[in-house]
C-alpha cells in the first residue's frame, strides 16, 4: 500500500504542476494580440485560450449539438459550426454557444445563420471532457444537425467528410450568429491537488507506522 500511495501523492503533485502551467499560459494568451488561424496550427495545447480570427465559409446544412450543456441549470446544447477556413482545406468548428432543449429531445432547435462567409473572432479552447465516457458517446447521430454526447474531431471529420481541427473556437459575445456564450474557463486550483498530495502522503506514512510498530512489537511467549 505505501508505493500505491506515494504514487497518487505524486500524480496530485503533477496535476498542481499541470495547473500552474495552464494559468500561466491562459495569462500570457489574454494579453497576446488576436492572431490569423489559418489551419496550419493542428495542435490545441500551444493555442489555448488564445485571441484567434478566422475568415471561410459556415456549413450551416452539417452541424453539431453537444449534448448535455447546461446553463444556469438549464439544460441544452452547445451549438458547433464547422466554418471551412478559407484556403486551407480543414474546418474549425465555432461554439456558437448554449441553446436550451426544446419540449422534448425530438424537438431540435432551428440554428439559422445570418451570413454565410463571416469574419469570426473568438478564443481557441479544446472540446470539453468527460469524467466518465460511455461507449459510443463519441459517435454523432443520424440527421442534421446531428446530437453528439462527446466531441470527437476524428468521429466529427468522419461523419461531415472533411476534416476538423481538433479543437474548437469560442465565439465572442460581441459576433453575429450567436447563441448565449456565457464562457467561463475551467477551474484550476493547484491547491486543491496539494492538499489530496498532502491526504496520499499522510496515508503512506500511517501505513509505515503502523508495519513497523506491529512489525517490531514485542511478541509474548507462548506458555510463559
Amino acid at each position: 500500500m505505501i508505493p500505491l500511495f506515494l504514487s497518487l501523492g505524486a500524480w496530485q503533485l503533477r496535476r498542481a504542476e499541470e495547473k500552474i502551467a495552464l494559468m500561466e499560459l491562459r495569462r500570457v494568451h489574454e494579453q497576446d494580440p488576436p492572431m490569423r488561424l489559418t489551419g496550419a496550427q493542428g495542435d490545441a495545447e500551444p493555442l489555448r485560450y488564445r485571441r484567434v480570427q478566422v475568415e471561410g465559409d459556415y456549413d450551416p446544412a452539417h452541424q453539431f449539438l453537444l449534448d448535455n450543456q447546461l446553463q444556469e441549470n438549464r439544460v441544452g446544447y452547445h451549438v458547433l459550426t464547422p466554418l471551412q477556413i478559407r484556403g486551407a482545406g480543414v474546418a474549425v468548428l465555432v461554439n456558437r454557444g448554449w441553446v436550451p432543449q426544446g419540449a422534448s429531445r425530438a424537438e431540435l432547435p432551428d440554428l439559422a445563420l445570418s451570413q454565410q462567409a463571416p469574419h469570426v473572432s473568438g478564443r481557441v479552447e479544446k472540446f470539453p471532457s468527460v469524467g466518465f465516457k460511455l461507449e459510443g458517446a463519441e459517435i454523432p447521430a443520424p440527421g442534421w444537425p446531428s446530437l453528439v454526447q462527446v466531441a470527437d474531431a476524428e468521429q466529427l471529420s468522419r461523419r461531415l467528410g472533411y476534416r476538423v481541427l481538433p479543437y474548437q473556437v469560442l465565439l465572442d459575445s460581441d459576433q453575429r450568429d450567436g447563441y448565449v456564450r456565457d464562457w467561463h474557463p475551467a477551474s484550476l486550483d493547484p491547491g486543491k491537488n496539494r492538499g489530496y498530495a498532502l491526504q496520499w502522503f499522510s496515508f503512506a506514512a500511517l501505513v509505515a507506522a503502523l508495519y513497523v510498530w506491529y512489525g517490531f512489537k514485542p511478541r509474548p511467549v507462548a506458555g510463559a
